[in-house]
């Protein structure tokens, strides 16, 4: 069974606001009250919310306002409206503008939560067919392309697909160059052929030239019957070679004999076979160095470098990590996992990180957090703690912003919970995470401020 979305209760009367956290909070609703429409669009900003319960008439903002401000925040979120002696024609209002009910106050407890369980199942229903779209929209062997670097590759692919050019591919491991592969062969022509990728850096090199070019039965010891190799499964398609830069020179020469003759010899056969194959490789060397350096032939390296392709690592794109952490939770619901999102703490968080093991980290990061969150949204607490430590980490003052010598430290110690709570717009909560205090002492130094009058009073 789906678990219980998160309900917000905005009412300025406090005793019926309680009534209803407590109703609902004894049926199995994670629910909580603010008071004011202010904090609950800032509420619906950094948390998950699946109904929002608000009373058509609140101080300053009214509910039919609320409303349509909540769907732009939250347009998943379903609004339930209340009022007393509401006149029909707002409520009418109301309706049209995207509430899923209206309940007349004083409440009727039972009708209440009837209503709101109508709207939890419209809440859980919109998620669903959210996450089956972005399934269908994103298959696996899709690009997030959202960086100005990925979306050049893109456009590089699109001009290079249609040909049969051999492309060479360069960056650091994890960084996704299979994926860039697999997206310009789906681009091109063979893309109804097979899509083939070895890692030759996986395979042992007296085993890899029969991996890629097969070998006949009594070949050697253990060749037991005739076996087909890569090129030839990949004929009319595709084949990718991953890690190029670790085959040796031997197996060097008869790669590019394949590349230029498009025919090769199975180990221990007499026969030529000929083949139609598109090679892609990737390397997480510099091909350059290795060609200097003579571990890799350089009539080879001009062979497979026609087409040029460097994948810069993800700490150079943190505008991919969004879509990247987007496809990740959906590719995850479809193993089985359970539905997750993630609040804009974390996101942030994980956007301010190096990740030095490049996509491949975030994909483990992002599995690791959908098992391991103790609710439906992931956040900051959530995450490992090399990332979190990313955030914490401020950028180093410049000589003019260092405090002087004479400054007592706790004015130090002011100066920077003022400037931190600044950068997280004023959430004591987020500014408590990011300097690693309790909140309630965040509240108790700031008090302590205002007596002093060190700082202005605070709402």
């Amino acid at each position: 069974m789906a678990k219980k979305p998160p309900i917000l209760v905005v009412l300025d009367d406090a005793p019926s606001r309680d009534y209803l956290l407590q109703a609902l909070r004894v049926n199995g609703y994670p629910a909580e009250g603010v008071e004011g429409a202010e904090l609950a669009l800032e509420k619906l900003g950094s948390v998950r919310t699946g109904v929002l319960v608000a009373d058509l008439f609140l101080k300053g903002v009214n509910g039919v306002e609320l409303l349509r401000r909540a769907r732009e925040v939250s347009p998943s979120t379903q609004v339930v409206l209340m009022g007393k002696d509401a006149p029909t024609y707002t409520v009418v209002t109301a309706m049209k503008q995207g509430a899923i009910d209206f309940v007349m106050r004083p409440v009727d407890i039972d009708y209440f939560l009837t209503v709101v369980e109508k709207a939890v199942g419209h809440y859980q229903l919109t998620q669903e067919n959210e996450a089956l779209r972005r399934l269908h929209a994103r298959k696996p062997g899709n690009m997030v392309a959202e960086s100005p670097a990925m979306k050049e590759i893109l456009s590089t692919l699109s001009l290079v697909a249609p040909t049969d050019l051999t492309v060479l591919i360069e960056g650091q491991s994890g960084v996704g160059k299979e994926l860039v592969a697999n997206r310009l062969h789906e681009l091109s022509q063979r893309a109804m052929g097979a899509f083939v990728a070895v890692n030759c850096g996986a395979i042992q090199e007296s085993l890899l030239e029969s991996e890629l070019f097969g070998h006949v039965k009594g070949a050697f010891t253990g060749a037991h019957q005739d076996h087909q190799g890569l090129f030839s499964a990949a004929d009319g398609g595709t084949l990718f070679l991953d890690e190029v830069g670790e085959m040796d020179l031997e197996l060097q020469v008869k790669l590019l004999r394949v590349l230029e003759r498009s025919e090769f010899r199975p180990v221990g056969g007499s026969k030529l076979v000929r083949v139609n194959v598109r090679v892609v490789a990737a390397t997480n060397k510099r091909l350059q160095e290795e060609v200097a350096a003579g571990r890799f032939r350089e009539d080879l390296y001009y062979r497979l470098n026609v087409i040029h392709i460097e994948v810069p690592p993800l700490k150079d794109r943190p505008d991919d990590v969004p879509a990247l952490i987007e496809a990740f939770l959906a590719t995850h619901l479809r193993k089985g996992l359970p539905q997750r999102s993630m609040s804009s703490v974390a996101l942030d968080a994980l956007k301010a990180y190096a990740w030095p093991g490049n996509v491949r980290e975030l994909r483990n990061v992002i599995e690791r957090c959908m098992i391991l969150s103790r609710g439906p949204l992931i956040g900051v607490e959530d995450l490992p703690a090399m990332v979190r430590g990313a955030q914490a980490v401020a950028p180093v003052a410049s000589a003019s912003e260092l405090p002087d010598l004479n400054t007592p430290l706790s004015e130090v110690e002011r100066r920077h919970i003022l400037r931190v709570l600044e950068s997280q717009d004023g959430n004591k909560v987020r500014t408590s995470k990011v300097l690693g205090i309790n909140v309630k002492t965040l509240y108790n130094k700031l008090k302590s401020y205002e007596e002093r009058g060190m700082i202005e009073p605070r709402s």
